[in-house]
C-alpha cells in the first residue's frame, strides 16, 4: 500500500506544481507533433519543393516539369528567358532543344534534376500505353530473400539462380517482344498521362530497372514509431522535473523521515507517470490500428526513459545541469532507438533496437519471442541497474547536498559495495548489463563503416568499456579507503572483478546475443569460436588494479588505458585474419 499511497501523493503534487496553461501547452505539443508525424508518414517529406528554378518556352515541357515538386516552372519566350537566365534569377532556361545551366553546384543540381523528371515522365507515359509488354520487352520479377545474419557478403552459393520456376527466391523473365510504339499522333500528353496512372492495372513500382532498384527503407512505419516515442519525452522530463523539485526546496525530507523504504519512494513516484506513458502509447495504438505487441516492446523503452530521468534528478545540482544531462542521455538513447530501425529489412545489426520491432509490426511482419528477447533485455536490465544504484543514494546526504556527480556515483558503489558479500565479484556481474548496451551503441555507430576500420574501433571502445566497468568497483575500494592499498589487495581485488566479469557475461551473452553471434562484432563481444578466455579478464583487471596501487588512484585514467590496451591487443589479434585478409 505504500507504493499506491505515494503515487496518488505524487499525482495531486504534480498537479498543483505545474500550472493549467504549462499541462495545456504541453498537451497540445503532444498532439501537434502526433498530427505532424502522421501526416509526414502518410505523405512524406517536401522540404525540396520548389527549390529549383527553370524557365521553359515550351509549354508541353512546362507540363513535365510541373509533375515534379522540385521545381517553379516559368515559360516565356526565347529573349526573355535568355535575358532572365543571364540575370541569375534562374537555374536552369531551356529554349527549343537547348539546355543552359550556371557553373554553380545548385544549376548543375538542378540539371541532374531535371533530367530525372523527364525519364520519370516518360516511363510513366510508357506504362499509360495498353500492351505494356511490347512496350517493355524485359520485365523482372523481384523477391526478397533472408539476409545472413553474419557480417559479411553472401556466399555464391546462396545466391538466388537464373532460370528458376517462377515460384523459386527470384527470377527474372526475358519477353523478346520488340517495342512497336512508333506513332507520335498516339503520344498522351502530361495530363493524359496523369489521369490513366491513377488507373493502370500495372502500378510504377511494377517498372524495375537497375535505376529504381532502392533499399527498402520503411519511412511511414518509422515515423509512425516515433509518435510513440514523443509523449515518452515529454513525460520523462515532468519525473525528473518531480523529483528535482523536491530536492531543491527540500521537500522530500519527509518521505525520507516516513515509515516507508526508499525503494517504495521511488517506485511509487514512477508508477503514475509509467502508466500515463502507457495510457497513451496504447490510445496510439488503438488509433493506428497497430498490435497490442507494441506495448510490450515499448514498456521496456519508457522505463528506460524514466530510469534515466531519475538518475539525472538524483546526480544534478541544479535545473541547469539537470537539463544538460536529460539532453545528453536522450541524444543517446533516440540514436540507441532509431539509427538501427531505419535499416529495418536491410541489416540484421537492426534488430538491436526495439524499434525495429515496432517497425516490422506496422509492416505486419511478424516478430519471434528470441527477437523480443534480444532487443528488450538490454533495456529492462540497464533500467532496473540504474534504479538500483539511483536508490542506494535516494539518501538524505546525497540528496540535500551540493556533491559532484562523480561523488554521488562513488557514493552509490560505496553502498553496493558495503551491502553485498564479495561486492567486486558481484559488481562486475551487475554492471554487464551497462557494458551490453554500451556495446550495441557501438555496433549501431561503427556498422556503416568499412569491416575493417569499424572492427578495430568497436575492439578499442568495448574494451575500454569492459575494463573501466571491471575496475571502477577497485577504483571506488582504493579511494575511498575501504581497504589497504597493498599489492595483495590488488591482486585479490583483479582477481575477483576478473573472475565475476567473465562468468557474468557468458551467462547473459549466451542468453541473449544469437542474432549476431556468427559476426564479427558477437566475436569481439565473447561469442561463438572467440570466446573470452578467463586469463584475458583477470590479467586485464589486474593490470589496472596493480597500476593504482603504484601510480595512485589519481592516475586512474592511465590505468584504465593499460588494461585497454591488454585487452584490445588479444582481440585485434584473434580477428587478424578480417583485419588483413
Amino acid at each position: 500500500m505504500g507504493i499506491l499511497t505515494i503515487s496518488r501523493w505524487e499525482l495531486r503534487r504534480t498537479s498543483l506544481s505545474f500550472s493549467r496553461k504549462l499541462i495545456a501547452l504541453s498537451l497540445l505539443i503532444i498532439i501537434l507533433t502526433g498530427f505532424v508525424s502522421l501526416y509526414v508518414s502518410q505523405n512524406g517529406f517536401h522540404i525540396n519543393d520548389g527549390m529549383y528554378r527553370v524557365i521553359v518556352t515550351d509549354p508541353a515541357l512546362a507540363e513535365v516539369l510541373k509533375t515534379d515538386y522540385k521545381f517553379q516552372v516559368y515559360i516565356a519566350q526565347e529573349e526573355q528567358a535568355n535575358e532572365l537566365y543571364e540575370r541569375g534569377d534562374f537555374d536552369v532556361v531551356v529554349t527549343g532543344d537547348k539546355v543552359r545551366y550556371h557553373r554553380s553546384e545548385k544549376s548543375r543540381a538542378a540539371l541532374d534534376a531535371l533530367d530525372k523528371a523527364v525519364q520519370k515522365y516518360d516511363e510513366a507515359r510508357l506504362l499509360s500505353y495498353n500492351d505494356l509488354n511490347n512496350t517493355f520487352p524485359v520485365w523482372i520479377t523481384v523477391k526478397n530473400i533472408e539476409r545472413e545474419q553474419a557480417f559479411e557478403p553472401l556466399s555464391i552459393q546462396k545466391l538466388p539462380e537464373i532460370g528458376q520456376a517462377s515460384g523459386a527466391t527470384g527470377s527474372a523473365v526475358a519477353i523478346e517482344t520488340p517495342v512497336s510504339v512508333n506513332d507520335k499522333s498516339q503520344v498522351p500528353s502530361a495530363r493524359e498521362v496523369s489521369k490513366a496512372k491513377g488507373i493502370l492495372p500495372v502500378k510504377e513500382k511494377t517498372l524495375a530497372t537497375p535505376s529504381h532498384f532502392n533499399p527498402p527503407v520503411p519511412f511511414k512505419s518509422v515515423v509512425l514509431s516515433f509518435v510513440f516515442i514523443f509523449p515518452v519525452f515529454f513525460i520523462a522530463q515532468f519525473f525528473s522535473a518531480s523529483i528535482t523539485q523536491e530536492r531543491v526546496r527540500r521537500r522530500g525530507e519527509l518521505l525520507l523521515a516516513s515509515p516507508v523504504s526508499p525503494w517504495q519512494i521511488v517506485f511509487g513516484k514512477l508508477l503514475p507517470y509509467l502508466l500515463l506513458m502507457l495510457v497513451l502509447m496504447g490510445g496510439i495504438t488503438v488509433y493506428i490500428g497497430g498490435s497490442p505487441w507494441m506495448l510490450a516492446i515499448l514498456l521496456p523503452v519508457a522505463l528506460m526513459f524514466l530510469s534515466t530521468a531519475f538518475l539525472g534528478a538524483i546526480i544534478s545540482r541544479s535545473f541547469k545541469e539537470l537539463t544538460f544531462i536529460l539532453v545528453f542521455l536522450s541524444v543517446t538513447l533516440s540514436g540507441y532507438i532509431f539509427l538501427p530501425a531505419m535499416f529495418t529489412n536491410i541489416h540484421a545489426i537492426s534488430i538491436i533496437s526495439p524499434m525495429t520491432l515496432v517497425v516490422r509490426l506496422l509492416e505486419s511482419e511478424p516478430v519471434s519471442i528470441s527477437e523480443y528477447i534480444f532487443s528488450t533485455l538490454p533495456f529492462y536490465l540497464v533500467s532496473l541497474l540504474i534504479l538500483m544504484f539511483g536508490i542506494f543514494i535516494y539518501r538524505e546526504e546525497d540528496l540535500f547536498t551540493q556533491k559532484p556527480i562523480k561523488s554521488k556515483l562513488l557514493d552509490s558503489l560505496q553502498v553496493f559495495i558495503e551491502r553485498i558479500p564479495a561486492p567486486l565479484f558481484f559488481l562486475s556481474i551487475a554492471l554487464i548489463p551497462l557494458v551490453y548496451s554500451a556495446q550495441l551503441i557501438f555496433i549501431v555507430l561503427m556498422f556503416n563503416l568499412p569491416i575493417r576500420y569499424g572492427v578495430v574501433i568497436f575492439i578499442l571502445l568495448a574494451a575500454f568499456m569492459e575494463e573501466l566497468v571491471k575496475s571502477v568497483g577497485i577504483y571506488a575500494v582504493f579511494s575511498r579507503r575501504m581497504t589497504g592499498i597493498t599489492t595483495r589487495n590488488a591482486l585479490k581485488a583483479g582477481i575477483y572483478a576478473g573472475t565475476g566479469f567473465f562468468i557474468g557475461e557468458k551467462l547473459i551473452l549466451l542468453a541473449v546475443i544469437t542474432g549476431i553471434a556468427n559476426s564479427v562484432f558477437g566475436s569481439v563481444m565473447g561469442i561463438g569460436l572467440l570466446i573470452f578466455p578467463f586469463l584475458l579478464h583477470v590479467t586485464g583487471t589486474t593490470v589496472a588494479s596493480l597500476g593504482m596501487r603504484y601510480l595512485g588512484t589519481g592516475k586512474y585514467l592511465v590505468s584504465l588505458m593499460l588494461a585497454t590496451a591488454v585487452h584490445s591487443a588479444y582481440n585485434l589479434y584473434l580477428i587478424r585474419g578480417v583485419l588483413f585478409g
